[in-house]
């Protein structure tokens, strides 16, 4: 799985956390989350 999450343990996850590692990791990738409109900018 990527950032080296094994995928059994990523679903494992509730929601709220799988939604922030899905923040934290997106942006170490170099994307950026618009927080006031809760979505990646383009």
């Amino acid at each position: 799985m990527k950032s080296g999450v094994p995928f059994d343990i990523a679903f494992s996850l509730p929601l709220i956390d799988r939604r922030a590692f899905t923040v934290a990791l997106g942006e170490m990738d170099g994307g950026r989350y618009d927080w006031d409109r809760l979505g990646w900018e383009a």
